[in-house]
Order: structure tokens, then C-alpha cells, then sequence
């Protein structure tokens, strides 16, 4: 997938929530994409990818290395992260969602939902979000239960316990809106902001992972408006829609808050500037006093072209890192841990690397953005905890997906002209499995692989 800017530059029609339909579309498991041209030394080709389909019709793999599945479940298609909350595994249907027990995978609920969604794990509620016409759906996590809805919510964010959304009344340049901040658990709404029919409530959070909301922060990063001047991204309190003095420009990627800061990025190089630089500008979200200015570097690519982001875009989030630390790589291309209120650069890896995923404990590496062998760094010092060989699957691939949890890193991989799953302890290395089939989530001691089955597709459970 080639990189692109943020759609939060990107004006956005009042009754369409086109930033949930943009990813769902980024997330899309069984769907193939063609790889981009390759570059620098050569490689054998790439094994070809292969479809649900297309493994549904080959012949049965040899037994993978590794535990048994604990479970399976069947189900018409998959296009999100498969979730846990609690002793729940919460899988995500083409029209519903379903929630089964992690043990035994025993069915618990089912939820039939109304069109293409997008859901959130918050707190012991789900959000789901109309990708279509707009609206949302809290249910408990526990039961199924609706605890509330409201069908003219769009662009639904979740941070901590707040459901973050703007709701217009009219269309077109017509439309009066606002943002507008309300309780998790009963829906009661906390506080509105006027706006235009193209404002929302910032996604990007540092250190976050889809499916699950964001722990709250001191502050939600707000853009009110994109229209007669240039937008700009305010501060907001989540429980009191008090706005902070600090504000900064919208530059078309990102807009975030880390701790009491408020950053934008722009990961378009300036002209004639060949060393994929990523500028930063900040400010103190309370006072609007001026932080740190200065830049940082996203990774290459196989082919040499700058990769602009600073994760990989299907690993479940935007930004890797913890509080004010942002992981990013230096103008000579290794790795980095940059602290966002003074620019410090906390340390340097060893090597050359891009990271393409990780969280708040351990960073994942690859030799480019989308290609090569693997290195698991500790996000405090950078040192290098283990290395594994190249997957041999690209990270242009559909199928390409990556996970980083307190106890397992799995990535995607290709064998044989199959793809697989394979599966790493945290600490050291050691592979603990191998699956035919497609990553679809995991956790701290569980994988989930999606492959064929009779009539669809099935979802394994594997814990370690």
C-alpha cells in the first residue's frame, strides 16, 4: 500500500464517516494488493500471495509446528482485528459481531449490526460505527446488550470513556454541526463545541493499537474547522470540552497529543530534500507556549522511496511509543527514540532499521520499511533483544500484518507459496509457532490465524 497523508487534511462530507471507511478499507484481510516496484540489490521474487480462495482450492498444508488451535469458529469474512476484553475473544463478522469464550470458544453473544462497521474496545463497552450512513452503538462488552446508540454520530472517536463524534443537522454547505463529547458507559452527553461539516476528533494517538481505545489523556486533539481559513488543531479536555490555549496548523498528517503536549507532523519532504524527513512542530496544550521544532526521519522502502510513515500502516496503529517518547529513525537510517519536549534524541540503534511496529516496552525492526530481517530492540535503551530471518513476505502485500504484545510478537509470512503466521516469544526470540493462513489479532499469550474453511473462512485461537 503506497503511503499517503492523513484524510484528517482531507475534507469529508457532513453524512459520511469516511475516515472509518478508509480503514476498514486499509484492514481488509482477504483482499490482494499489488506489490510496488523493488529496488537495491536483487532478490529471488517474492512467493506469490495467495488468497482465501485460492487456499480454500490447494491441497492441505503439512501439520504446523507449535500448539494445537484451542478452538475454531467459522464465519462469512473478516476485515478488522479480532479483539479480547475480559474472558471474551470478540470477532468481527461481515455484519455482526460476536463474542465467544476465550477458554473453550463457546458462543456468548451475537450482535447483528446494520451495514459496514468499525468497532472499539473501551472500558467493557464496544463501539461500533456505521461505516455508511453514519451512527452509533454501545454495547456491553459482557452481554451484547445495546447500552445506547445515536444515529447521527460520525467520524466516531474513542479515548478512555468518552465517544467522541460530530452530529450535523441539514447537508451540504447548509449543514449545522457540532463536535461533541459523550459518557461511554450511558451515552449522556458531556459537552458540544460548534463546528463545520468538516471537523473532527483526531484518531492519531501515540502508543495506541486498533482495536482498543486509547487510555484517556490529559487532552482529545480537535481540528473544529477546515473551511474560510486554514484548519487548525485545538486542544480539548475529553470530560469537559474545555478548550486549552495552544494551537497549531493542520499540515495534512497528523495531529496528536503526548501528555500536556500538542504536536502536528508533516511526513512530505520539502523539495529537493532526499532524506525522508518528518517535520514536528509543538506546543504546550494548556498555555500555548511554543515546545520543541525540529525533525525526525521515516524509513525507506525496498525500491528507496521515502515510506513517510513512521509504523507500518497495517500494524493497528499510527505512531509507536510511550508518553512524550515518539520511536522514528535518524538521517542515516537507523532507528530512534526521540523525546518530543526537548528533541533529544534518547538513543540511536546500532544499526540500520525501520520500525514497523511495536509498544510501549519493545520496538520491531526490519531491515526496510517493507522488506528483510526482523530485530526486536527494548524501547527504553535500544539494545537489540533478538533477530529473526526475513518472513519472505512484503510489507506492500495485503497480507502483510505484524503484532507486538507484552508476550508475543507474530508477523506475517510467506512459505511454500502459502501464506503464514509466524509466531515469537517477546523475551527471547524463540519461535513458538507456525500457521498456515492470515494474522488477524493477538495478545498477550494468544494468536488468532484466519484460514479457509468449509464454505468460508475460520478463525483459529492459539495460545502459548
Amino acid at each position: 500500500m503506497t503511503a499517503r497523508p492523513s484524510t484528517e487534511g482531507e475534507p469529508v462530507p457532513s453524512h459520511r464517516p469516511a475516515r472509518w471507511r478508509t480503514a476498514a478499507a486499509a484492514l481488509t484481510l482477504v483482499v490482494g494488493l499489488p506489490a510496488c516496484a523493488q529496488h537495491r540489490p536483487q532478490r529471488p521474487p517474492a512467493p506469490v500471495e495467495q488468497t482465501p480462495e485460492r487456499l480454500r482450492d490447494g491441497p492441505d498444508p503439512s501439520p504446523p509446528p507449535g500448539p494445537a488451535s484451542a478452538w475454531s469458529v467459522s464465519l462469512r469474512r473478516i476485515d478488522q482485528e479480532v479483539g479480547e476484553t475480559g474472558q471474551l475473544i470478540v470477532v468481527p463478522d461481515e455484519r455482526e459481531l460476536r463474542a465467544v469464550d476465550r477458554g473453550t470458544g463457546q458462543e456468548r453473544w451475537r450482535h447483528p449490526l446494520d451495514g459496514g462497521y468499525r468497532y472499539v474496545i473501551a472500558d467493557g463497552s464496544i463501539v461500533a460505527g456505521d461505516n455508511d450512513g453514519g451512527g452509533v452503538e454501545v454495547l456491553d462488552a459482557l452481554t451484547g446488550a445495546t447500552r445506547w446508540r445515536a444515529d447521527g454520530s460520525q467520524d466516531v472517536v474513542v479515548q478512555g470513556t468518552v465517544v467522541h463524534a460530530r452530529e450535523c443537522v441539514g447537508a451540504g454547505t447548509k449543514a449545522t454541526c457540532v463536535i461533541i463529547g459523550r459518557e461511554l458507559e450511558s451515552g449522556r452527553q458531556l459537552w458540544k463545541l460548534p463546528s463545520d461539516r468538516f471537523a473532527r476528533v483526531s484518531d492519531v494517538t501515540l502508543g495506541a493499537r486498533l482495536p482498543y481505545a486509547p487510555a484517556a489523556g490529559r487532552y482529545v486533539v480537535v481540528r473544529l474547522s477546515a473551511s474560510a481559513r486554514a484548519a487548525t488543531y485545538t486542544p480539548v479536555a475529553p470530560t469537559t470540552g474545555r478548550a486549552g490555549a495552544g494551537r497549531l496548523p493542520n499540515r495534512a498528517w497528523f495531529g496528536f497529543a503526548a501528555d500536556d503536549l500538542l504536536v502536528s507532523t508533516d511526513h512530505d519532504p520539502p523539495e529537493g530534500d532526499g532524506r525522508c524527513t518528518v517535520s514536528i512542530a509543538s506546543v504546550d496544550a494548556r498555555t500555548g507556549a511554543k515546545g520543541w521544532s525540529g525533525a525526525v526521519y521515516s524509513g525507506r522502502r525496498e525500491d528507496g522511496g521515502c515510506a513517510k510513515r513512521l509504523a507500518h500502516p497495517r500494524s493497528g496503529r499510527e505512531l509507536i511509543g510511550a508518553g512524550t517518547r515518539l520511536v522514528a529513525v535518524t538521517a542515516d537510517e537507523r532507528p530512534q527514540l526521540v523525546d518530543l519536549r526537548t528533541g533529544r534524541t534518547v538513543w540511536q540503534g546500532a544499526n540500520a532499521g525501520v520500525p514497523i511496529d511495536g509498544d510501549d516496552r519493545s520496538v520491531l525492526v526490519r531491515d526496510t520499511a517493507d522488506t528483510g530481517a526482523l530485530a526486536l530492540l527494548d524501547l527504553a535503551t535500544g539494545v537489540s533483544r533478538w533477530t529473526a530471518p526475513d518472513p519472505m513476505l512484503p510489507g506492500t502485500s495485503a497480507s502483510w500484518r505484524s503484532a507486538v504484545t507484552a508476550g508475543l510478537v507474530a508477523v506475517s509470512a510467506a512459505e511454500d507459496e502459502r501464506p503464514m503466521v509466524l509466531v515469537y516469544e517477546v523475551d527471547t526470540g524463540r519461535q513458538l509457532g507456525r500457521y498456515p493462513g492470515w494474522l488477524v489479532g493477538a495478545g498477550t499469550d494468544r494468536v488468532a490465524v484466519s484460514r479457509s474453511g468449509a464454505g468460508g473462512l475460520t478463525v483459529d485461537l492459539y495460545t502459548f
